[in-house]
């Protein structure tokens, strides 16, 4: 995964997601090996794209991924939050995750994925912490009464 997104996940570089085939043989040794790690995918903005990108039910997956937890492409634990939205591939772009991306998706009238969604809030913070930078320009008036 070098996606963007996948650079700015809060998975990213940790590890527990997946099991290695020798050390599980069902469902139950699987929450117990990945459980511990799934709420590390509740802050993440990037859970729609996750699934769409390892395509946990069309691979047969087997660990977390988009805040669930697969067993042969199946989920078998979930976090409290997850929608049903979050299933659907949406249309991934080569310009997701970039405000770019958000614009092509309103282009083609589409919702906007949640990492072109996360990737416009950001540029927002970022052009307002600059504004708020920017000195106050003083307006004189000259006129003469």
């Amino acid at each position: 995964m070098t996606d963007g997104w996948a650079l700015r996940a809060p998975c990213r570089g940790q590890d527990g997601f997946t099991p290695n085939e020798d050390d599980w043989t069902n469902g139950d040794d699987l929450k117990r090996l990945c459980g511990p790690q799934l709420p590390t995918c509740g802050p993440c903005p990037f859970r729609a794209v996750c699934i769409a990108t390892v395509k946990p039910a069309q691979a047969k997956f087997d660990g977390i991924a988009g805040g669930r937890l697969w067993c042969n492409g199946e989920v078998i634990g979930a976090l409290d939050d997850v929608v049903e939205e979050e299933l659907a591939e949406p249309k991934l772009r080569a310009s997701c995750g970039t405000e770019a991306g958000a614009k092509d998706h309103t282009r083609h009238c589409e919702r906007p994925c949640p990492s072109c969604r996360q990737a416009v809030r950001e540029m927002a913070a970022r052009r307002n912490t600059e504004k708020a930078k920017e000195p106050k320009q003083l307006q004189l008036d000259f006129t003469t009464t």
